[in-house]
Formats: structure tokens, C-alpha cells, sequence
């Protein structure tokens, strides 16, 4: 069995090719770069059990998905690739979806596992907000997945060759019209040790200023729930945790006013400790949270601050 992964980055596409080679035994793994990989990078695909990279013309990923799905989908012909599996970042999900559409070949997005049966291929991937797991059978090759499965990268493998690759094929052009930067500074929530969110118990933007002070004293980055960023425009949009915002997971994760809908659950119930507080006993957020407080965070708020300073001597 021959695959063909992908992604804008090396380490991504070492990760996939490392998963590829953990459930499917005997796969020849090879990956596609839109650039020249550097030493470290080919040492890193070795690693993964990458046997060749493919490079194909950076001018194809400059003109914009289309333009790339097309390359990929004419390699994967070309190699006879019985599967494409993409790291299912916000453009390999598109790059995936596109190049399926020109191979004719079933796809499944964002899979947290796939497997070969008799059948085909199996494919895992969350639905409903995270809360349920779907099994999608793929019945005939190639196959093209998105996969947010990696394993880990061994090291010391041997380097794989480089062949450059002339694609035929284009895709149409994407042109470049303009870059809007966003209002606040670049927020990396996914990366922070301790977060305070806040909800829709607030009653006031000035408030967020408490909920503000405790993240101070600890350490920690806000986050919101979509009617912060998305309705109010209280936060930016870098602040949202959620389905479609960010997917975190903090040592610690103090949850204020925030009654816990399944689509913010989805971005927050891989936090390691939850704290929330909320007025409803009955809240969906009680059942992710480590402790849960029934109450008002206008009452609770004031007095965790003063006795956290009052530790702090702060």
C-alpha cells in the first residue's frame, strides 16, 4: 500500500506519516512539500518512516488552494497513492476537501483515527459538537482524509530522497486583495497554562475589569464564550473558545458565568482542573468541572481576589 501525506509544515506531516506507519503495516509513506525541505526537515520525515518527498512548485501553494490541491491530486495519481492524508489545519481541510473533488474520491474531514478493513477504510471523526464519535466507511481508492492523528517521530531514520515533481494541471487563481490585522494583539490561547473566561453573567463590559484582576494575580490569559466576542464584541475574536474558536486545554480553567453550552464544552474539556461559577446548579458546565461554585460572580469575584491577595500579599 503506497501514501501520500501533506502539510505546510514538516513536523505535521513527520507526525501523520508516524501514524500512517503505526495502524497500516507494510505502508511505503512518501510526502508531498511545496518547497525546497531543509536537512533538519528531511531528518525529521526520515524519522517518521518517510521513504521520498515529492517536491512540487512552490508557484502552484503561492496561487492559492486550488492551484495546490491540483498539484497534490495529479502526484497522487502519478504515484498511484492509494491514500492522501493532509494535516487538517484550516487550509489542509480545504486542500484535502478540493483535491478529493478532482480524484473522485471519497473523503473524510478532521479523522481522529482511521483504520483498513475489508471493507475499505474507516475513518473516526467527532460530530455534534465533539460529543459523539462517527464511524465513515470509505469504499473505494484513493482515499483522502484530514487527520488530526500524529504519532511520534522517531529519530535517526534514514533521509529520504527528493524528486522534484512538474505538475500539468492548475487550478484557478486566487488573487490577493487586501490584509485586515485584527484590532487587539495575537492572542495564543492554546498555549497558555491558566485561563479565566467569562460568559454571560457579566452584566457589563466594564465588569470583565474583575474577572481581569484574578487573571492578573494568577497568571492567566482571558477567554470568553461566543456571546462575549461574537453578539457583544465585548472581546475579540482571538478570545472565543469554542467550536468554532479556539480548542484549549489549560492546567487550569476558571469558567465565570459561563453556563456551558456543548459548543464551548468542545473547545475547554481537555483542561486538566475547571473551576466555574455560575447561578444555576442545573448549568452543563457542573459536569466538566472539577468545582463548581452556585452563585452570583458579582458576590463570588470580590472575595477571591481579596483573599488572593491577601496570600500574595498584593
Amino acid at each position: 500500500m503506497k501514501a501520500l501525506v501533506f502539510s505546510e509544515k514538516a513536523m505535521q506531516a513527520a507526525g501523520v506519516a508516524a501514524y500512517l506507519k503505526s495502524v497500516l503495516p507494510g505502508v511505503e509513506v512518501s510526502a508531498a512539500s511545496f518547497s525546497e525541505p531543509s536537512q533538519d526537515e528531511l531528518g525529521l520525515l526520515g524519522g517518521a518512516g518517510v521513504v521520498k518527498v515529492w517536491m512540487l512548485p512552490q508557484s502552484a501553494w503561492a496561487a492559492g488552494e486550488p492551484s495546490a490541491s491540483a498539484a497534490l491530486s495529479e502526484l497522487v495519481a502519478k504515484t498511484e497513492a492509494e491514500i492522501l492524508a493532509v494535516w487538517a489545519s484550516k487550509t489542509g481541510n480545504e486542500v484535502a476537501a478540493r483535491a478529493a473533488q478532482r480524484l473522485k474520491a471519497p473523503y473524510a474531514s478532521e479523522c481522529v483515527s482511521v483504520e483498513k478493513t475489508s471493507e475499505g477504510f474507516v475513518a473516526k471523526r467527532l460530530v455534534l459538537g465533539g460529543g459523539y464519535t462517527s464511524k465513515v466507511l470509505l469504499k473505494h481508492s484513493p482515499f483522502v482524509v484530514s487527520l488530526k492523528a500524529s504519532a511520534e517521530v522517531g529519530v535517526g531514520g534514514q533521509k529520504p530522497d527528493v524528486e522534484k515533481f512538474n505538475v500539468s494541471s492548475s487550478g484557478p487563481v486566487i488573487e490577493f486583495v487586501e490584509l485586515i490585522k485584527p484590532e487587539s494583539a495575537h492572542v495564543e490561547l492554546e498555549k497558555a497554562e491558566a485561563i479565566v473566561a467569562v460568559g454571560r453573567g457579566f452584566k457589563k463590559k466594564e465588569d470583565l475589569s474583575m474577572a481581569e484582576e484574578l487573571a492578573r494575580l494568577i497568571n492567566a490569559e482571558i477567554g470568553c464564550s461566543r456571546p462575549i466576542s461574537g453578539d457583544l464584541k465585548w472581546l475579540s475574536e482571538e478570545r472565543h473558545i469554542g467550536l468554532s474558536g479556539k480548542r484549549v486545554r489549560p492546567k487550569l480553567y476558571i469558567a465565570l458565568g459561563i453556563s456551558g453550552q456543548v459548543q464551548h464544552l468542545v473547545g475547554m474539556r481537555d483542561s486538566r482542573t475547571v473551576v466555574s461559577v455560575n447561578t444555576d446548579p442545573n448549568a452543563p458546565i457542573a459536569a466538566e468541572s472539577d468545582y463548581f461554585f452556585v452563585g452570583d460572580v458579582y458576590k463570588i469575584l470580590p472575595l477571591a481576589i481579596t483573599r488572593l491577595k491577601e496570600k500574595l500579599g498584593s
